[in-house]
């Protein structure tokens, strides 16, 4: 930041009643550096206080900034802005201490405004010539005084001018005052010496401010300036950073690494302050911004109707890693419970025929883990009622029950299932395309499925079984078209929507037939598990 403008005043402003705001044009870096002055239409002067007869803005703009009054100056009234920087001295520099620009240059710009400032006073003050004999300013100053208090006969002079001749008589008298007019031009002159030492501090100021390295400040008895400083604490921030990093590349490698180890960073939301950064958390960030995701085991295993084992393993979710070193056996006709044996509904009683959805929890005081069942696919959406201290991680697997009430039993290989039944989905001697929502695959989740099609025909018939994704068009198609009756079965793999539902077809050309889709098993290929795909 730098001072460009020599402006330090703005106004007066003339009150009306209804006007509040008040600009001023020039810098300020504290709203305390803005005095506000009000003028009553008889001419009294009151400096008003910040905060309780008005506030600032633009604190640091080049342009300035406004001043805000309450209540608005009424008609008659003025209000001037003045530069008012208190003549104190607040920054303390090191030997050998951090350097930083900014306070430098903010202490030069304060330096500045007040020279500025002294400038607008001086301007305001009566000066006389710098040859006045300053022996005898005290004799001027109680000179001008007394002239003060004869106002009101100065006046009384001017309405008998016409009786000059009169005066003549006192002639005698004309020496004197023309005593006291010399003494006045000298005392004149003495101010104006005044004025010019202050430009002379100004200077001096100045060589303070910026006197190159190793270069004295004349008549300083052998002080530098800031500038010298600042260089010096630059050659040393420079060789101090050299240092450092020779320090670095020297020092030993860490091995293994562990999630409290930590690195330095540079904050920039705090004007670049160092902090520092564990590796935990450093992998949590680059989790959070690429989406990364991991599972490593953890499938599930039928137990009975009403109950599962999860095995062991360990899932990376949300840049956080949750490590199960045992297997769980979690029972789904029970809300939830910690721990092996319990509970494992997030929410309400177990119901046929659903798809359950097996998502991996973190104990948020421990980072121990546990398992929840939820109608609910999207982690985010899991009831968290009777789930108190714990934290959704994501999804891992999933279960399905029947239109019985029990869970479907299954083997699961990674992301496979492999139904331990296949499932007939649909069956009959024809039928136009529809979707349907196999029993014995997940709804709600896009999977690969694997399906057994049957097409049975008789003596002289021809037909064809068609099972796919898409509304627009089937994948896969079995086709037979036969002299003697024969029974074809081809195992097709489709994936399903978004939503769990296949498009189905069957088609009866000629003669009589039978057609059946089975769901033999799925893959859920949405999950990130290492050791299925």
């Amino acid at each position: 930041m730098t001072i460009s403008s020599e402006t330090n005043r703005s106004g007066p402003y003339p009150g009306n009643g209804v006007t509040t705001a008040f600009e001023y044009e020039f810098k300020i870096l504290e709203p305390e550096h803005l005095q506000v002055i009000k003028t009553d239409a008889s001419g009294v002067d009151t400096i008003l206080v910040l905060d309780s007869d008005y506030t600032v803005n633009g604190v640091g703009d080049d342009g300035g900034g406004q001043a805000l009054v309450a209540p608005a100056p009424a008609t008659g009234t003025k209000i001037t802005l003045l530069l008012n920087v208190p003549f104190t001295q607040d920054t303390d520099l090191e030997n050998q201490g951090a350097y930083y620009a900014e306070t430098v240059e903010r202490a030069f710009d304060l330096m500045v405004m007040r020279l500025q400032q002294l400038k607008e006073r001086s301007a305001r003050a009566v000066t006389i010539p710098p040859t006045y004999d300053s022996a005898t300013i005290d004799q001027l100053i109680a000179n001008v005084l007394a002239l003060g208090d004869k106002g009101a006969a100065i006046e009384a002079v001017a309405a008998v001018a016409q009786y000059l001749e009169t005066v003549a008589d006192v002639a005698d008298d004309i020496p004197a005052v023309a005593g006291l007019t010399a003494t006045t031009v000298t005392k004149a002159g003495e101010a104006a010496q005044s004025a010019s030492d202050a430009s002379g501090s100004a200077a001096l100021a100045a060589a303070y401010a910026n006197n190159g390295e190793d270069v004295v400040v004349p008549g300083s008895g052998g002080l530098f300036s800031a500038k010298h400083f600042m260089l010096k604490s630059k050659a040393i921030f420079d060789s101090l950073t050299n240092t450092v990093a020779g320090w670095i590349h020297a020092a030993a490698a860490k091995t293994p690494l562990n999630d409290d180890d930590e690195i330095g960073i540079a904050d920039s939301a705090a004007v670049w302050v160092l902090k520092k950064i564990s590796l935990f958390n450093l992998v949590r960030y680059i989790a959070s911004i690429t989406g990364q995701a991991k599972i490593s085991g953890c499938e599930t295993v039928y137990v009975s109707t009403t109950t599962i084992q999860m095995k062991t393993g360990y899932v990376f979710f949300n840049g956080r890693r949750t490590t199960f070193g045992a297997a769980l056996t979690k029972a789904l006709n029970a809300t939830f419970v910690a721990g092996a044996a319990g509970g494992m509904l997030d929410t309400g009683v177990m119901q046929a025929s659903k798809t359950y959805f097996i998502h991996a929890l973190r104990n948020v005081a421990t980072g121990a883990g546990d398992w929840v069942a939820s109608l609910q696919q999207d982690p985010a959406l899991v009831n968290t009622t009777n789930l108190t201290g714990w934290t959704v991680e994501g999804r891992v697997n999933v279960v399905l029950t029947t239109s019985g009430n029990v869970i479907r039993q299954y083997v699961q290989d990674g992301n496979e299932y492999r139904l331990q039944a296949g499932v007939a989905e649909i069956s009959g001697g024809s039928w136009a395309a529809q979707d349907i929502q196999p029993a014995g695959a997940p709804a709600n989740v896009s999977t690969e499925i694997t399906f057994l099609l049957i097409n049975g025909q008789s003596n002289n018939s021809a037909g064809s079984v068609l099972v796919g994704t898409d509304v627009g068009g089937l994948g896969v198609q079995l086709s037979v078209n036969v002299v003697s009756s024969v029974e074809n079965r081809v195992p097709v793999t489709v994936r399903s929507r978004s939503t769990g539902v296949i498009r189905t077809q069957a088609i009866e050309t000629t003669g009589s037939g039978t057609f059946v889709i089975t769901t033999l098993s799925f893959k859920d290929y949405t999950m990130p598990r290492t050791n299925g795909a």
